[in-house]
Formats: structure tokens, sequence, C-alpha cells
């Protein structure tokens, strides 16, 4: 009986000590910027600008050849054709590889695009 008691009075002490005694939880960000200055916290938040390249793999400037080469070495080991996803030039060149077609080079080149992009960033001072 006496000890039914006494873990009956610790199962509640311990139970309300986790109800009263808890602390509220914040997540912090992506930096620890409390670890490093305490004081401050980065207040200041800006929009900045910065630059995306859109590079299609189909289109680079070897890309049939490397199609071609990759196409040839596919037919040598016997695999079964399987289309390409890559499309364009790499496709092309892959195709002409793998049934044995002259090599006809590189007919279209799309260079790469430039697309901007605005993110923001955070800083103490605004510096």
């Amino acid at each position: 009986m006496n000890k039914i008691i006494m873990t009956s009075l610790v199962a509640l002490t311990t139970a309300t000590s986790f109800l009263f005694n808890n602390q509220s939880v914040q997540a912090h960000g992506r930096y620890n910027y409390h670890h490093i200055y305490p004081f401050y916290q980065p207040n200041y938040c800006y929009p900045i600008t910065q630059w995306l390249v859109d590079e299609d793999p189909a289109y680079h400037p070897q890309a049939y050849a490397d199609g071609y080469r990759q196409g040839r070495e596919s037919a040598k080991k016997g695999n079964t054709y399987k289309p390409r996803t890559a499309g364009g030039e790499f496709a092309r060149g892959f195709d002409d590889g793998y049934y044995g077609r002259k090599f006809a080079g590189q007919k279209n080149i799309v260079p790469n695009e430039y697309r901007p992009y605005t993110t923001t960033d955070c800083d103490w001072f605004g510096f």
C-alpha cells in the first residue's frame, strides 16, 4: 500500500512539473545570428535580383556529337532503341548514331537564356 501511494505521488509530481514548468518553443531561422551576436537580430530586409541561367540540354553546342557518340555506343552494346527525352539536336544525333547514318553535324544552336528572379536578403543595418 505504501509503494502504491509513493508511486502515485511521484507520478502526480512529475505530471504537474511538466504542465507548469514548460517554456515556449521558437524555431530558429536559416542562420543562428543570436549565437554570434546575441543583441543584434537582422532587421533590414531588401529585395535583390539574381540571374538564372536556363541551359537547354538538347541544344548545347556539342549536343549532336554527344548524341551521335552515345547512339553508336548503344548500338555496339546491342541495347534496344529507346527514344531520348532530351529531344532536339541530341535526340537527332542519337538516332543517326544508333542507326548508323552519316554524321550530319549540328544544325541548330539555341543560346542559353538568362532570366532574372527576385529574392529577399536580410542584414543587420542594410549594408
